[in-house]
């Protein structure tokens, strides 16, 4: 069971779902992808809690408005490794690099989400970030 094909391919297309989404600004669709409640546990800030569906709405919403402002168009999103730690709970990494318009950079980053199955389908209940100084878990080398 450990390394299910068929379940790390579920948890893999629902995180390549909730990613196309965000690209497409289709909220509505990202928060399918959402558990509530969310956590965010992001460098060392105090983490942030997302209770019911429409926090994690309005947290989804201000974090795209946020990304927006600072010239946001698309991101590119490159799963490194996913950990099943049960048949309906896994943990994923990967490597984030957001774009302006001109196809400049504007940050990249190394994320570990948590998903868990929701039937019918999986849900991201949190994430947290890998800092730049770290490889995060199995050492595996950034994509960026």
């Amino acid at each position: 069971m450990a390394d299910d094909p068929m379940i790390v391919h579920e948890v893999e297309t629902c995180y390549q779902a909730y990613a196309e989404a965000f690209n497409h600004e289709d909220m509505a669709t990202v928060v399918r992808y959402i558990s509530a409640p969310y956590a965010m546990v992001i460098n060392a800030n105090a983490p942030m809690f997302a209770a019911t569906p429409e926090a994690v709405r309005k947290q989804f919403d201000g974090a795209l408005a946020s990304m927006k402002a600072r010239g946001w168009v698309r991101s590119d999103f490159k799963v490194v490794h996913t950990w099943l730690l049960s048949k309906d709970h896994a943990l994923l990494m990967s490597d984030i690099i957001r774009y302006k318009a001109d196809k400049s950079v504007l940050e990249t980053g190394r994320y570990i989400y948590s998903i868990r199955r929701a039937d019918p389908s999986w849900q991201i209940t949190g994430v947290t970030n890998v800092d730049p100084a770290f490889t995060g878990p199995g050492d595996y080398p950034r994509t960026f």
